[in-house]
Parts: structure tokens; C-alpha cells; sequence
């Protein structure tokens, strides 16, 4: 059998040193382009990685905003009042409502006010805005 073998390598064609060596450094880079850790694969999981690094940032400057309003909140009364009043439209007891503004661009003089910048109509002021889910006045 041996001589079998020895007979039948003598007669398969030999591959010069360069084929060799080329059909090695091919098996070698197949894994580096095309396999698990490839690099295409490192290339996509780097871009993942900056946008979840700048999507990081961009929640560590809404969690410092929200921080620092709580602060504010915790140390001034007034801060709580003045967002319940921007926010929610308080109005404390004795105060009025005034809201300053322009008349509606439907047509110059025919808005309540005379059509005159700054003024307010009379029902404006003697009362507070209705709240929410109440029947109006």
C-alpha cells in the first residue's frame, strides 16, 4: 500500500511554491472580510457605537435641564408658582386676567377692541379664564 500511495503522488501534477503560498494567504484573509469578527463587522458596529454615544449625550443634557429645574423647584417657591402659572394658567385669588395682544388678522376694525393695538376688551379683565372641562360663563 505504501508504494500505492508513493506511485500516485508521483503522478498528481505538483503546485509550484507560489500557488501554495497564495491559496494560504486566501484562507487566511476569507475570515478577516467575510467572518464573524470581519471588518465589515467591526466597521458596522463602530457606526452603532457613535450614534449611540451622541444619543447618549444628547439624554445626559436633557437629564441635566430636568435636573436643574428640579432644583430650582425644590429651592424656590416661587419657581413652583411661576410654572403653574405658565404651564397650568393659575390665578391666584383677587388677582385678574389680562392677556395683551393683537387683534385677529380677519379684518382690521371688527375685533371687539376698536381694533387698536393694546387694548383690552372690558369682559377681558373682570374674570378668570374658565378651566378646563367647566361650562363656559
Amino acid at each position: 500500500m505504501p508504494d500505492f500511495l508513493a506511485n500516485l503522488f508521483r503522478r498528481l501534477p505538483r503546485p509550484g511554491l507560489t500557488n501554495v503560498l497564495l491559496g494560504v494567504l486566501i484562507l487566511l484573509q476569507v475570515p478577516l472580510w467575510f467572518g464573524q469578527g470581519s471588518w465589515l463587522r467591526v466597521w458596522h458596529l463602530e457606526r452603532q457605537l457613535q450614534a449611540r454615544l451622541a444619543e447618549n449625550d444628547a439624554r445626559r443634557l436633557r437629564i441635566a435641564e430636568l435636573e436643574g429645574e428640579a432644583r430650582d423647584l425644590r429651592r424656590s417657591p416661587r419657581a413652583a408658582e411661576e410654572r403653574a402659572r405658565y404651564e397650568l394658567g393659575m390665578i391666584m385669588p383677587g388677582e385678574r386676567f389680562v392677556q395683551w395682544g393683537t387683534p385677529s388678522s380677519s379684518s382690521p376694525g371688527s375685533s371687539s377692541t376698536g381694533g387698536q393695538p393694546g387694548s383690552v376688551p372690558a369682559s377681558a379683565g373682570s374674570q378668570a379664564p374658565p378651566k378646563k372641562g367647566s361650562p363656559p360663563r
